[in-house]
């Protein structure tokens, strides 16, 4: 028997391969990452929680793809740093605990590739575009991608065109619905691993909070109570949820992990935050309100009421396309795409008491060009924090006039709130903003240290087709030029949209994940494997 013929389980179990500590590796553990490291289907996604071996068992398993399958393999990290960090700390320590894979990778071994047999494995970071270019592969696996740069990591898939076998691997702690791994989730069989409880011999999977009496501080069986043992939690079976699905997916939660206690579990609950418990925890996308602009939040501004078009604001995106809204105190009445400048300019001829709000970069010329021929009526906009004030929005004096700085997480915030409030009526009906609210739906929110380790909320956009929500951005800068002439955007009524989990009297947050399938006893679709 060759060493192609051997099982990645066999393979394992036959050298005594351990992970990065020298602990041999214990499927009696991990029973749950039996039948990925199995899976040989040319598509896997998996929402996974924190420290429950995936990472070990990607890096083992395109190890043994390389050189028994003669795969060439890109893994990705989020960034470079990662992925010295990453090879130097994990990689390189499971090689070393391992003669077999300490012999596989002899030849060339350096942080950004390992030549294994005839096969490489390049180590690549994902927050430049050059990262994604110049090799080919039969297998790419994406780490941590929801914290990678999307554009780049869709790139990645152009690497796979020669191959016969275009193998993609995406998983991650998920952050929100629509970005990351969760693009691919919906494509996937979402397998969910059950367990059958011996006390009713009722078979169900582990969720929060059906699954722990946290009185007890106990594992419990959602049917008939009893207390779930460690060997109880470890036995189980993969279900798929969907057949013939594009995608293999898992999930896999700290629920599942037989090492993880129930009163662990709770302590989590109580001291960490909603997003972290969801993503971390949980293995799930953090769906708490405020997080998402959700279609509502923009179509319910929607009005069939004529728009004055007097004191014109616009508001533009630049690029190679120009993405520009229209507006005044009586709200938004159009949104469009030039590829040329001229239509700008002229739109500040028609509308011959408007101002226009433009995006100072990329481009350095045709804006300062703009505000050259309409001194006082067009403003370069740059994106920046107010460290000392805190404002939003700082108009330029002086030398800087011409010029405005805003705040742009706190900026897009305002504006969403805005909408939330139907402070901004938009001229038309939902088909007619149907690609603008697309921009919007692109936008999530997550929690990220700045460089004086302060949390703050930053949008990030799933795709980088955001443009539109830019646009409007530069448009409600505008429209602090105007704020003393009233408009339901500066007289409507207080704020009462909550942007985000509220916190609870004992200081915990009020949080409720939505389930990723409803229970339904008749039909049930574990019988239908």
């Amino acid at each position: 028997m060759t060493l192609s013929d051997i099982s990645i389980h066999a393979f394992i179990q036959e050298h005594g391969i351990k992970n990065e500590a020298g602990i041999p590796l214990d499927f009696r553990d991990h029973l749950f990452l039996f039948d990925i490291y199995a899976d040989q289907s040319p598509k896997l996604v998996c929402y996974k929680a924190a420290q429950i071996g995936f990472s070990t068992m990607a890096i083992i398993k395109s190890l043994w793809l390389a050189k028994c399958k003669r795969m060439d393999i890109i893994y990705t990290m989020p960034t470079a740093a990662d992925v010295k960090d990453f090879v130097g700390g994990k990689i390189n320590r499971i090689i070393n605990q391992n003669p077999i894979l300490l012999d596989y990778v002899k030849d060339k071994d350096s942080v950004e590739q390992k030549q294994v047999g005839d096969n490489i494995i390049y180590y690549r970071g994902t927050w430049t575009e050059k990262a994604a270019i110049a090799v080919s592969s039969d297998l790419n696996i994406h780490d941590e991608e929801d914290r990678s740069k999307q554009e780049v990591i869709q790139q990645y898939s152009s690497r796979l065109q020669h191959s016969k076998h275009k193998f993609e691997w995406h998983f991650s702690n998920p952050s929100v619905e629509g970005n990351g791994v969760s693009r691919y989730w919906s494509k996937s069989d979402q397998k969910h691993w059950f367990i059958t409880c011996l006390g009713c011999n009722k078979e169900q999977y582990l969720s929060w909070p059906d699954s722990i009496d946290t009185d007890k501080k106990e594992f419990v069986c959602k049917h008939c109570g009893n207390i779930l043992s460690r060997e109880e939690r470890r036995k189980g079976r993969w279900v798929k949820k969907f057949k013939d699905k594009e995608f293999s997916g898992y999930w896999i939660s700290l629920l599942m992990a037989p090492w993880i206690t129930a009163d662990e579990i709770i302590k989590y609950h109580e001291t960490k935050s909603a997003e972290y418990f969801a993503n971390f925890v949980l293995g799930l996308p953090y769906v708490g309100e405020g997080n998402q602009v959700t279609p509502d939040i923009i179509y319910r501004n929607c009005t069939p009421d004529i728009n004055s078009q007097e004191r014109v604001v616009i508001g533009c995106d630049s690029g190679l396309k120009k993405h520009y809204v229209l507006g005044n105190r009586d709200g938004i009445f159009y949104a469009g795409i030039t590829p040329t400048w001229d239509t700008i300019d002229s739109l500040l001829k028609k509308y011959e008491r408007s101002v226009a709000v433009i995006d100072a970069l990329p481009d350095l010329t045709e804006p300062r060009r703009l505000r050259e021929k309409y001194p006082g009526r067009v403003f370069l906009c740059h994106y920046a924090r107010d460290r000392k004030t805190y404002q939003i929005i700082r108009w330029g004096t002086g030398a800087e006039a011409g010029n405005v700085t805003v705040d742009r997480n706190r900026g897009l915030q305002m504006v969403i709130d805005d909408f939330a409030l139907k402070k901004i009526p938009l001229q038309g009906t939902q088909d007619d903003w149907a690609e603008f609210e697309s921009h919007w739906a692109t936008l999530y929110k997550v929690t990220e240290m700045d460089t004086l380790g302060v949390p703050q909320s930053v949008w990030e956009t799933s795709n980088g087709l955001d443009h539109f929500a830019h646009a409007c951005l530069y448009w409600r800068v505008g429209m602090d030029k105007f704020k003393n002439d009233g408009g339901k955007i500066f007289t409507g009524e207080s704020a009462t949209f909550q942007s985000g989990p509220s916190i609870m009297p004992d200081k915990t947050m009020d949080f409720r994940v939505r389930p990723i399938y409803e229970e339904v006893e008749e039909n049930d679709w574990r019988n239908t494997q």
